[in-house]
């Protein structure tokens, strides 16, 4: 992985900890306790002539368990962060 790959997955995983924290207030300000979660997936189906299918899945669940589950994802990138950093770290130091 070169340094601009590291540079850019540091950058990715900044900008999902800011969507991630915006999400977090906008279900701190939500008007009732009952969150709700839409997740679309896609899947390949069919033999002779596949096609992309979506399925979709709505998870009900409370503002408490939805801020503690945005705040593992936001916790968990720090994490990716701070190992990417060790790796150029690193890698910069193997150079010298």
């Amino acid at each position: 992985m070169s340094e601009e790959e590291i540079y850019d997955y540091i950058s990715e995983n900044q900008n999902n900890i800011e969507i991630v924290k915006k999400i977090k207030e906008r279900v701190a300000s939500s008007e009732t306790e009952e969150i709700r979660v839409k997740i679309e997936t896609k899947h390949w189906y069919g033999f002779s002539e596949p096609f992309l299918g979506k399925e979709k899945h709505t998870i009900i669940t409370t503002k408490k368990t939805m801020q503690e589950i945005l705040d593992e994802v936001v916790n968990r990138a720090k994490k990716e962060i701070n190992l990417s950093i060790d790796l150029l770290i690193e890698k910069r130091g193997l150079k010298i």
